[in-house]
């Protein structure tokens, strides 16, 4: 059931309202284009998790840490991975205490036909918007995730106290 965005001189620059559109229509290609590709049990809640793992592991720890969600929540999504033997954890040669994540053989594979897919996206998206304009654009959005993980935290910190 495909929408037509339609936006008014007025509310056409709105940021939070922008962001809302773009991000529920690049889930929709996730859907799409992305979470069935040969993997069924894979969905767009896995992906960002999945490709912050990376190729050279990462602690359940630094996972939760560089997503900012709970150690728990990452947990669950590592746990929902594995059953779909996306990745596997085992512990740490350094510390027995801390559990790696690694990708699978299949994981890896997935890994790489994601990572295709997302730079096909980012090319279309350079030719939309020209090479220069999607960097600042990219440069621009890190910015204001920044801005808002400082802000944001500040907030929740005053009012803990």
């Amino acid at each position: 059931m495909a929408e037509t965005c339609v936006m008014t001189e007025e509310t056409k620059k709105v940021a939070p309202k922008l962001v809302y559109l773009l991000k529920r229509l690049l889930d929709e290609w996730m859907g799409k284009k992305l979470c069935r590709i040969d993997q069924p049990g894979f969905n767009s809640a896995h992906l960002p998790l999945f490709m912050s793992i990376g190729k050279t592991g990462i602690s359940n720890n630094e996972l939760a840490a560089k997503m900012n969600v709970s150690k728990q929540a990452t947990s669950k999504m590592v746990k929902e991975l594995e059953a779909i033997n996306m990745v596997r954890s085992e512990k740490s040669p350094d510390d027995a205490r801390v559990v790696m994540l690694y990708f699978t053989t299949e994981g890896e594979a997935f890994y790489y036909n994601l990572k295709s897919q997302v730079m096909d996206l980012e090319t279309q998206y350079k030719k939309v918007a020209g090479t220069k304009n999607y960097e600042i654009a990219i440069e621009v959005m890190l910015k204001l995730v920044k801005f808002h993980e400082e802000n944001n935290c500040l907030s929740e910190k005053s009012t803990n106290n």
